[in-house]
């Protein structure tokens, strides 16, 4: 059955002007198991004289081979020739994790994790495909237009900070990992946090993987960030933690902490993850999505960057840092949920802090490939209180755009700079612009 599959693919190989039949198939020469010379021959001839033998040549050969009158699919014939391949390659491999389970079932599983994706990769289960007409489809776009009309172009999770909302449209649902970068201790933690502890209030379940925080840390954090007790007091055990909101300077007590506790363990939804759950290492991203799968997370949230594994076990860390954030862009795009990945700026960013001013793409330590694989890029600094969030890289949106915010770090307060009053008339607003920058037919001027 094989030789048959093999020879009929063969014989649309010789039908076909050039090799293009096998490079969109994702087919090499390994895949033919009984005809192994035949094409080889071919692919010599075809890279030697930049054409096809003819069949005469061919024959001249190969005089066993068989011209047949093939029927069957150039699909159906492709996806046999990589089963009865995958199937060479799968037993024996099965053979050798039976092996590795009588000594250690654990490691097996991750050997066998390990080895089924590098067979993955050699033998991709579906082919190329043959692009998308965008004149054709254009209604495809008309539909996702009338749905952003519907969510004012909110089409992802909430930011919690309408200005970067307006902004970023909101975490997307797939094919985004957002890296928040800045100096040391500028808060990239605590912003990271902020932004899952905003989503987990509009009822969407976080995935956090804290590298350097425990989950104690982790959780008196998020108190301050959602009900803003005062973050000193609860580290310090302090009998009062801070002003009650919306009070006439009202104290927050043990008691009002103790009630807000009591209250909050009858939810659930925000899962935090430290080495201390993978036996004091450092998890790899396989291990984190396995995890985003079992507790169906829908924001991730990686604390950080070089606190990642990388499974393929780079030597390098520029390269390691290049791998991991590849590997957690492809988790979101399979998951089709957004990641929040938190990376350290290089010395040079450092220096600058000084002079006020926030990281830039180049900045982020040690790779190029971090900022590549991003989707959005946001740079954090932090002058007198002043949180700036700079977005630096934005594939989906408005680039190269800042916003400012109040920040209240020890009650998790953060509030616009700038006023934005619904109420502040459209009028006022357009008096503060040149004339070249006021908005045109009343909509927004988004600066293209």
């Amino acid at each position: 059955m094989a030789n048959m599959i093999e020879q009929s693919l063969l014989c649309k190989v010789l039908d076909a002007p050039d090799l293009e039949i096998l490079h969109s198939n994702g087919v090499i020469e390994e895949m033919f198991l009984t005809c192994k010379d035949e094409i080889h021959f071919i692919i010599e001839h075809y890279n030697s004289y930049k054409q096809m033998p003819d069949k005469l040549t061919f024959l001249g050969r190969f005089k066993d081979f068989q011209m047949l009158e093939v029927t069957e699919s150039t699909d159906y014939l492709v996806y046999k020739l990589k089963e009865a391949y995958t199937y060479t390659k799968l037993v024996p491999l099965i053979e050798d994790t039976a092996k590795v389970v009588k000594e250690d079932s654990i490691k097996a599983i991750q050997y066998l994790k390990e080895e089924i994706e590098k067979l993955e990769k050699s033998v991709p289960v579906s082919r190329n495909k043959d692009g998308y007409d965008i004149i054709s489809n254009a209604g495809d776009r008309l539909t996702e237009y009338k749905k952003r009309c519907e969510v004012k172009g909110l089409i992802g999770i909430p930011t919690g900070i309408p200005k970067l909302d307006e902004i970023t449209n909101g975490w997307l649902w797939g094919e985004d990992l957002v890296v928040l970068t800045g100096r040391t201790n500028v808060g990239k933690t605590w912003i990271g946090e902020y932004f899952a502890t905003m989503a987990w209030n509009m009822g969407y379940k976080i995935l956090m993987y804290s590298g350097e925080m425990s989950t104690a840390m982790v959780g008196f954090r998020f108190d301050t960030l959602n009900k803003h007790f005062s973050n000193m007091g609860l580290l310090n055990g302090s009998g009062t933690l801070g002003k009650k909101p919306d009070t006439d300077g009202a104290k927050y007590l043990q008691e009002d902490y103790e009630k807000y506790i009591t209250q909050l363990q009858q939810k659930s939804g925000f899962i935090v993850v430290t080495p201390d759950d993978f036996e004091g290492r450092k998890p790899n991203v396989d291990e984190i999505k396995s995890l985003a799968i079992k507790h169906g997370a829908d924001m991730i949230v990686i604390d950080q960057l070089s606190l990642m594994s990388d499974k393929r076990r780079a030597d390098i860390p520029r390269i390691a840092y290049n791998n991991i954030s590849e590997d957690l862009f492809l988790m979101s795009k399979e998951l089709k949920k957004p990641v929040l990945l938190m990376a350290q700026a290089n010395r040079e960013a450092v220096k600058n802090r000084k002079k006020g001013e926030s990281p830039e793409l180049h900045d982020l330590a040690e790779s190029d490939g971090v900022g590549q694989n991003a989707t959005r890029v946001l740079s954090l600094s932090v002058i007198d209180g002043t949180l700036k969030i700079s977005v630096k890289k934005n594939r989906y949106g408005i680039n190269n755009k800042e916003v400012l915010m109040i920040w209240e770090v020890n009650t998790g307060y953060l509030k616009p700079l700038l006023s934005e009053n619904p109420e502040e008339s459209t009028e006022d607003k357009k008096d503060d612009k040149p004339d070249g920058e006021k908005d045109k037919g009343g909509e927004k001027d988004y600066g293209f």
